[in-house]
């Protein structure tokens, strides 16, 4: 049940809203948010009606400003950039972003990109259940297929967790409960990219948003090379963004999803108890189920497009 997205019709809505944990020039925090933002705001086919932070990558405090940087040196004039949730716990509580995505649906109906928790977005559904019809799709950096492991070979620090799904289950269980079209930039999509020094070398001498980027990119590849092993990182979030501009570029299948229990696949088993933690899986057989579309693999072209957009080149 492969459904290659070469050649299918481009996703309909050009109209986003971006929903960020930012935590690029934090010492040891992801890059990929911004690295997303920035080609957000170097795609023509999207247009940002509004950016919100929430905590994941950086608590809040600091990734809150780093949104506002980026929106200011390389989004469009005058956009917004609101506060959401800090934590988890937050859930259902109204806030500054929460207030400016409701007021951003009732003008126009948009795709929102959650490229961290979804607490911001869980609670936009609970308090405003009026806008689910507003929201073209919803696009996430989560989900796995069963048995699934977050690992690479050679790898020291041994599986690591489904980040943005494990920090909010219930808010995510509010947007499986939706009618809403979902999409799954999976770990899975993501692993067959990797930015090396190379590319940040690239992109360091492109000058402006490339130079931003691999000056805040120097201590998360050093992470990846020290802890886990790699020469280079994936970019997460950047693949659900590239989905949005140029499926073409991305295979994809429709799949069900739900949300199961397990032991924690990021513990030592040593032949004891485990505590079970959440999984967000999806299964192409599984029909009877929520639908949805899982991100699987990207076209050999893709990195190239990629970089082009984070330099703020023109792709073709």
């Amino acid at each position: 049940m492969m459904c290659a997205l070469f050649g299918w019709e481009r996703a309909a809505a050009s109209d986003v809203w971006l929903d960020v944990d930012v935590g690029a020039g934090v010492p040891g925090r992801d890059v990929d948010d911004a690295l997303a933002m920035i080609q957000t705001f170097h795609s023509p086919e999207l247009t940002v009606r509004g950016v919100s932070a929430v905590y994941g990558n950086a608590p809040l405090k600091d990734g809150l400003p780093v949104a506002r940087e980026l929106a200011e040196k390389f989004g469009p004039p005058g956009l917004g950039v609101y506060a959401g949730a800090a934590r988890a716990s937050e859930l259902g509580e109204s806030n500054d972003a929460v207030a400016a995505m409701a007021a951003a649906l009732a003008e126009k109906p948009m795709t929102i990109l959650a490229l961290g928790p979804v607490t911001n977005v869980g609670s936009l559904l609970r308090l405003h259940p009026d806008v689910a019809t507003r929201i073209d799709s919803i696009v996430m950096v989560a989900a796995r297929r069963p048995g699934q492991r977050f690992t690479y070979p050679d790898n020291p620090g041994g599986p690591f967790r489904d980040f943005n799904f494990e920090n909010d289950v219930e808010a995510m269980r509010i947007l499986l409960e939706s009618e809403i079209d979902l999409v799954f930039a999976p770990w899975e999509v993501s692993s067959h990219v990797w930015i090396t020094d190379e590319d940040l070398e690239r992109l360091r001498a492109s000058g402006g948003s490339g130079a931003w980027i691999a000056e805040k990119s120097q201590s998360w590849i050093a992470m990846w090379r020290d802890q886990l092993g790699q020469e280079g990182f994936n970019p997460f979030d950047t693949l659900a963004v590239g989905w949005l501009t140029h499926p073409e570029l991305i295979e994809s299948m429709r799949v069900g999803v739900w949300i199961a229990s397990g032991p924690d696949d990021t513990v030592a088993q040593d032949g004891a108890r485990v505590r079970d933690k959440a999984y967000l899986l999806v299964d192409a057989a599984r029909e009877e189920t929520r639908s949805a579309l899982y991100l699987v693999r990207p076209a050999r072209g893709f990195k190239d497009f990629l970089i082009k957009r984070l330099a703020g080149r023109e792709y073709r």
